[in-house]
């Protein structure tokens, strides 16, 4: 018998065949308006997410509960922006008097996601051109060729391309801000290593709410669980909740959380103190 979320892997696998052949066709950069904002793209993937965005067939929950949740002047963080869609929602959000930090380390995604700020004239973004973990130190980036929403910081069952990064714990990138209000977080399974650099954050900031993917597999391939990640938010108080369609959040069990992730393949979930 298959193990749980092993034929969403089997498909996704045959489906990053094909991007990563469509995606040796030059397209040139390409923009496309969602939301009000203008984001950029210079590959067939990124061009496809862009219009899945537009049409909301992705990201949809998360749109909508940073909608709800992130208020003007909070304090936010954006770790893993790729090309920005979720960077200028938080900068629209928080207003000229909050402020966003935008991390992105694969310098492709980077430029794109500093185009898009500086079309959008976003003053209260702070660009990181960085990986966070949960120590000062040189990474090494598997890069994806088929889904520049896929980059690594563990090797990957196909051969990639790779190359070192620096990455930081967002502990010392954020020691100087009074407060965080905002995270939300998608690194493809290295998301323990960076809740664990984010630990003091976490417990000087009572009121923070957490987006965070949970991917049991990816988790696995990092080295991690989706037990241990769970346990790391619990520890500092923090229990999911999952994300309706208008934005709304409503509590769920670890177990179930785990077993929705295993059954799909991932799920995003908002973890805030009760």
């Amino acid at each position: 018998m298959s193990a749980p979320g092993e034929s969403w892997w089997r498909a996704y696998s045959v489906l990053a065949r094909g991007l990563a052949a469509l995606n040796r066709l030059p397209i040139g950069e390409r923009s496309v308006a969602i939301g009000g904002e203008r984001l950029y793209a210079d590959s067939v993937d990124r061009l496809l997410a862009l219009l899945a965005w537009k049409w909301g067939l992705g990201e949809r929950e998360e749109r909508a509960l940073i909608a709800r949740a992130v208020k003007p002047g909070m304090i936010a963080v954006d770790v893993g922006a790729n090309v920005g869609l979720h960077t200028l929602g938080l900068a629209r959000r928080v207003g000229p008097e909050g402020r966003v930090h935008a991390l992105e380390p694969e310098p492709a995604n980077f430029r794109l996601l500093a185009r898009a700020v500086k079309r959008a004239r976003a003053a209260n973004v702070r660009l990181h051109p960085l990986a966070a973990s949960d120590a000062a130190a040189t990474l090494t980036l598997y890069l994806s060729d088929a889904n520049r929403g896929d980059h690594r910081t563990a090797p990957a069952p196909e051969a990639r391309r790779a190359f070192e990064v620096r990455a930081v714990p967002l502990d010392a990138l954020l020691a100087d801000e009074p407060r965080v209000d905002f995270m939300k977080i998608d690194v493809q399974g290295a998301e323990s290593a960076v809740f664990r650099g984010f630990a003091e954050t976490l417990a000087r900031n009572p009121a923070i709410g957490v987006l965070a993917e949970l991917c049991p597999e990816l988790l696995r391939r990092a080295g991690s669980s989706g037990e241990e990640l769970l346990a790391l938010l619990a520890r500092s108080g923090l229990a999911p909740r999952r994300i309706r369609a208008s934005g709304e959040t409503a509590p769920i069990a670890e177990s179930e959380a785990l077993e929705a992730a295993e059954r799909s393949g991932y799920v995003n979930l908002y973890f805030a103190r009760p």
